[in-house]
């Protein structure tokens, strides 16, 4: 599961977000083609908004991080 290792105060949580699963596609903790948390789960287990999931999952598919495939879980 994705966590944020430390909660940065004046940083918005959803590029705190971005830049945590960044580090893990970047350091190899995430595979490619792997299955990332739902927005709702990872919001959940992170205790912020699914909306700032969502912020933080479209700035990693419009960099290419990512790709989505929506209604596939």
């Amino acid at each position: 599961m994705i966590t944020l290792e430390h909660k940065t105060p004046g940083h918005p949580l959803y590029w705190q977000i971005y830049e945590q699963i960044k580090r893990d596609i970047h350091g190899g903790v995430l595979a490619a083609e792997e299955k990332l948390p739902s927005k709702r789960k990872l919001a959940a287990s992170l205790g912020v908004s699914v909306t700032t999931v969502d912020a933080a999952y479209a700035q990693l598919v419009s960099e290419g991080f990512l790709s989505a495939r929506p209604q596939r879980g």
